[in-house]
């Protein structure tokens, strides 16, 4: 008996000291930012008016000002990492930024590598198409079609029959971003294109005459912040977007990014 109460012992204080050491071996995401000064976001540049790049090439944007004021939060420099969307999740979950800012929607593949903020911008999927095409107005009129999308969005996701069911699309083209896809659409290389509703108006807007908007909404869908799990960051987050949606900071942001 004694024996095996000394194993036993062993194993919890074994157990015990591992538990320890990943603790003490991963910082937190507040001690991290403290100690680099810097709050690291992580997005997808070509997702207008969410971030896009300005005339000077610098990255601007809904969500990088919402970054901004919570690095301002924090006391410290914001640095943005442009990077390709599909990749965002799995490097956030890898320690390579603090939070993913994307226009990102809540999904149950990405809350097993990341938490979310609360949501702060309602969304949702709008068909493009060429100007002069009459005959793709609802999801019914998808069968057949060749679509386009942005790898890994919610796009993505609808076209392939992931989301709301299968509408027999014909082959679904992926591309690194909204602009790619709808250049390609221009083109003649996809019948439609599926993108979020704002990137959707601001891509037809400067297409005027080649490109239109489809007026039925596929979905609806919110945005929210990506963090690692359990990140010590969210308190600080999910304050921040709170006190901007309630004062009404995003709507002025939207408007601010819109018109440029």
């Amino acid at each position: 008996m004694k024996k095996f109460v000394k194993i036993f012992a062993l194993i919890v204080a074994v157990a015990l000291m591992a538990a320890l050491f990943v603790s003490c071996g991963v910082k937190s995401d507040l001690k991290q930012i403290e100690e680099s000064g810097k709050l690291v976001m992580l997005t997808n540049a070509a997702f207008p008016p969410f971030e896009y790049l300005g005339a000077d090439g610098a990255i601007e944007g809904v969500d990088v000002d919402i970054a901004q004021a919570i690095a301002d939060e924090l006391g410290v420099e914001l640095e943005v990492v442009n990077m390709d969307f599909n990749g965002i999740v799995n490097a956030l979950a890898a320690g390579k930024g603090n939070i993913a800012v994307a226009g990102m929607t809540i999904l149950p593949d990405r809350l097993e590598s990341v938490d979310f903020s609360i949501e702060y911008i309602t969304s949702a999927q709008y068909m493009i198409v060429p100007v002069d095409c009459n005959d793709i107005l609802t999801s019914a009129d998808l069968q057949g079609k060749i679509v386009g999308v942005q790898e890994g969005t919610t796009g993505d996701l609808y076209a392939s029959g992931e989301w709301d069911g299968d509408f027999g699309v014909a082959q679904v083209l992926r591309f690194n971003n909204a602009i790619e896809a709808s250049t390609a659409l221009a083109n003649g290389k996809c019948d439609l294109v599926i993108v979020d509703e704002m990137p959707a108006k601001s891509i037809v807007e400067q297409n005027e005459g080649v490109l239109k908007l489809v007026d039925e909404p596929l979905t609806l869908e919110d945005y929210a912040i990506a963090m690692r799990k359990n990140s010590d960051i969210a308190a600080v987050v999910n304050a921040k977007l709170q006190e901007m949606i309630d004062n009404g900071t995003i709507e002025e942001l939207i408007l601010k990014h819109t018109s440029k």
